[in-house]
């Protein structure tokens, strides 16, 4: 019971994470004058990876790599749904957004075997 409790904190974690950093990274794009779309993108999906290694109770490169995929599933349809004009005839924001979470995907991976590595 115990470890189905983390689990659904973690998934509370990667949600919010979500909404929070999608947010905060839009209004900053918006300040900005820079093209919204590929910062909301990029900005969530390295958080959402991020958050969802940090926040597992295991496995945390698994739950990562899991959060991508649905990332990367949840980006598609929504770069879909929600278009702006200057969108128009280019998947680049999604490119850019599966790019920055596989990036930090690989961090995750990097710093899991630079500091959970058995020792020489």
């Amino acid at each position: 019971m115990q470890h189905a409790l983390k689990l659904f904190l973690s998934i509370v974690i990667v949600v919010v994470t979500f909404i929070a950093s999608a947010t905060l990274a839009g209004m900053l794009a918006e300040y900005a004058g820079w093209w919204k779309k590929p910062v909301i993108g990029g900005v969530a999906a390295a958080c959402v990876v991020l958050a969802g290694y940090l926040s597992a109770p295991d496995h945390k490169l698994y739950c990562a790599a899991a959060w991508l995929v649905i990332g990367a599933v949840v980006a598609g349809v929504m770069s879909e749904t929600f278009m702006y004009a200057e969108d128009a005839n280019t998947s680049l924001p999604l490119y850019i957004t599966y790019a920055c979470g596989f990036a930090t995907l690989l961090l995750c991976w990097v710093w899991e075997r630079k500091h959970f590595a058995p020792h020489q």
